[in-house]
């Protein structure tokens, strides 16, 4: 008879294998995979997000079956192998032992089976669920399912005692299973990328997709200084010499002042002007423009990128608090916050890194302090905290002062010196890196 009772033990610790195994597989399923086959028509991938939508009743369905496994278990083996074992020991002819057989046997059997049931009732096939937890998922959902109406009037007392429960800790009882945060998206990214599961282009432009929102246009706008902009009473034909050395094809017109801007004058309304009636060249190009689009430069580019497309413009300017213009930006920049920089047969070469030998860069000295220190490959803390959001801008914070031809600073790793002056502000500026990091200095 022993032999039949270790065969039902052995039974109920299939049960909760599969049980630990289901509920692991279920949890863990990639949502965005099931989601696709549920598209294609998978009922089995329908059932599982249906299921984690109300984990509550799932997980009570198969913590029952637990519990009802390792009870069970326990109890054939209390019943049948503490008197087999205890009989054994009474013989053994110790006397501690014999004393205290039937204890004994107790304590031995509960701790063989509860060691066994950790084992290969938990670890090991939670273990293997999470690796396989995809196919696994699709496996078990029907059992599962099944087994939910089987325990259903059990389930239905655990799961209203349990929220009520959780009612008096003010817990909502119906919320779903959590999702990943952006960040732990973004560590999984990571893990891929050097696990070679993902090329490093790809997950480059993943990570920049995650931090498209938390960009504002300030960050990726043209500042005020460097914008090309006609006066309103510049005539057509002097607009097409702008366009014509510039290569832009909009450029915003102004009354007066930049912060007085009244429109966008588009390249293609001049030369269709121009084409129909040539004496039009005379004409001020104030009276030509389209309407101006104006956009505080906090704003999220996510969003700007969305009103742009729905208007069908490409250019947007920029406003600062105070109300006047803080530069503009185009759906371009936009664009390539995403991609990275495009070119194309008319761009005239810009360059905003150019390494002039290892580990010495010539920058612009417009580029964004982010972008180079993507460039080196830093982290933004080693050169500690950053106001500004240009390399020039971030000399000039460091000095303290406008910098002038030759000026340097020490930031962090990094030593950064003025080659060039345009206006007030650095024009290119040699980046030099540092094996062993300065204090800051000029």
């Amino acid at each position: 008879m022993v032999g039949v009772e270790v065969a039902i033990i052995l039974v109920l610790l299939g049960i909760n294998a599969v049980l630990a195994a289901s509920e692991i597989a279920i949890v863990s399923a990639r949502k965005t995979r099931l989601r696709a086959l549920a598209d294609d028509g998978n009922e089995a991938a329908a059932q599982v997000l249906a299921l984690n939508e109300n984990p509550s009743a799932f997980l009570a369905t198969i913590q029952v079956g637990i519990t009802l496994a390792g009870f069970f278990s326990s109890a054939v083996g209390a019943v049948s192998l503490v008197e087999v074992l205890g009989a054994w020991l009474a013989d053994s002819g110790v006397p501690f032992i014999q004393s205290n057989a039937e204890g004994l046997a107790l304590v031995v059997v509960t701790g063989a089976i509860s060691f066994v049931s950790i084992i290969f009732g938990e670890l090991v096939p939670k273990t293997l669920a999470v690796r396989r937890a995809d196919t696994l998922a699709l496996i078990v959902v029907r059992p599962v399912q099944w087994l939910a109406t089987v325990m259903r009037p059990f389930v239905v007392l655990l799961t209203a005692t349990t929220n009520l429960i959780l009612r008096l800790f003010r817990v909502e009882s119906r919320a779903s299973l959590p999702g990943l945060t952006a960040d732990e998206l973004l560590a999984m990214l990571e893990t891929a990328e050097d696990e070679g599961l993902v090329e490093a282009e790809e997950a480059d432009l993943i990570e920049e997709a995650f931090q498209f929102g938390r960009t504002t246009a300030r960050s990726v706008m043209v500042p005020r200084v460097d914008v090309v902009a006609l006066e309103a009473s510049t005539t057509l034909g002097e607009a097409v010499d702008r366009f014509f050395t510039t290569g832009f094809s909009r450029i915003p017109v102004y009354q007066e002042s930049l912060d007085a801007i009244v429109g966008i004058l588009y390249v293609k309304d001049v030369f269709r002007i121009l084409w129909s009636d040539p004496d039009a060249a005379a004409r001020p190009c104030g009276e030509v423009v389209r309407p101006a689009y104006f956009v505080p430069d906090a704003k999220p580019i996510d969003e700007l990128l969305r009103e742009l497309r729905a208007r069908r413009t490409h250019m947007a300017i920029c406003v600062d608090e105070f109300g006047g213009t803080a530069g503009l930006v185009t759906l371009e920049d936009l664009i390539e916050e995403l991609v990275g920089e495009i070119t194309d047969e008319f761009d005239p070469g810009y360059e905003p890194f150019r390494e002039v030998s290892p580990g010495v860069l010539e920058v612009d000295g417009r580029a964004s302090v982010g972008d180079l220190l993507d460039r080196l490959e830093l982290e933004p803390e080693v050169i500690g905290p950053v106001e500004a959001e240009s390399v020039g801008g971030l000399i000039t914070d460091r000095l303290g002062r406008i910098p002038v031809q030759g000026d340097s600073v020490v930031t962090g790793p990094l030593r950064l010196t003025v080659l060039t002056m345009t206006g007030h502000r650095p024009g290119r500026v040699r980046v030099a890196f540092q094996a062993e990091p300065e204090g800051d200095g000029r």
